[in-house]
C-alpha cells in the first residue's frame, strides 16, 4: 500500500536513524517515533540514546527536550540562518540537481549535514538551527521530527517525493523561507 493513500492513524518507526554514522562509529544517530492520522504528525518523539537526550513533542501542545519546554529559534534573516540538510540514498547526483543545490544553500549563513534528519529536525525544534530540507527523504527519518517542529512553534512544508514512502521536506522556524 502506497503511503501517501493512507487515511488512517499509524505509527511510524525508524529503529536507527543515521544507521551509516553509527556504522562508523560517528556518535549523531537516534531512534524515531512518530503518530500521524490521515498523512499529518501527531506526535513524535526522538531518543539521542548517545546523549541521553529524549525530545518529545505533541503538535497543537509543545515540545521538550529532557522535560524542558523547547521552541524554534526566533533569527528571520536567511543570511544569519544554519540550514541543516543531506542527500539521502535516494539522491540524484547529477549536475543540475547538485548546481540547484549550491545555489539554494548559497542563501545561508552556514550548512550542517549531520547523516540524521531526525536530529536535525530536534535542533530546529530546540532553536539551534533555523531551517531543515531534504528531497526524496524517507518518511521514516522525518515523521517523528515534523511532529516535534510544529509542536515547537515552526512551519513545515512537505510533499509526496518520486518514490513511495519519500517526502519532500523543508521545516524552519517560520520566519525564513
Amino acid at each position: 500500500m502506497k503511503y501517501g493513500d493512507n487515511s488512517y492513524s499509524r505509527w511510524i518507526v525508524d529503529p536507527l536513524d543515521g544507521s551509516l554514522n553509527f556504522s562508523r562509529n560517528i556518535p549523531i544517530n537516534c531512534i524515531s517515533i512518530g503518530l500521524w492520522n490521515n498523512n499529518k504528525p501527531i506526535f513524535g518523539v526522538i531518543y539521542n540514546f548517545l546523549n541521553d537526550d529524549i525530545y518529545i513533542g505533541e503538535v497543537g501542545v509543545g515540545s521538550t527536550l529532557n522535560g524542558n519546554n523547547i521552541t524554534v529559534s526566533s533569527i528571520d534573516q536567511l543570511a544569519k540562518s544554519i540550514l541543516c540538510t543531506g542527500f539521502p540514498v535516494y539522491s540524484s547526483f547529477d549536475t543540475n540537481t547538485l548546481t540547484d543545490f549550491v545555489i539554494n544553500i548559497q542563501k545561508y549563513k552556514k550548512i550542517r549535514l549531520l547523516g540524521s534528519a531526525a536530529l536535525s529536525l530536534c535542533f530546529v525544534a530546540r532553536g539551534s538551527v533555523e531551517g531543515y530540507q531534504e528531497n526524496d527523504i524517507a518518511i521514516w527519518d522525518v515523521a517523528a521530527g515534523i511532529a516535534l517542529v510544529l509542536a515547537a512553534g515552526g512551519k513545515v512544508d512537505f510533499s509526496f517525493g518520486n518514490k513511495e514512502n519519500l517526502l519532500n521536506v523543508f521545516a524552519s522556524n517560520g520566519l525564513i523561507g
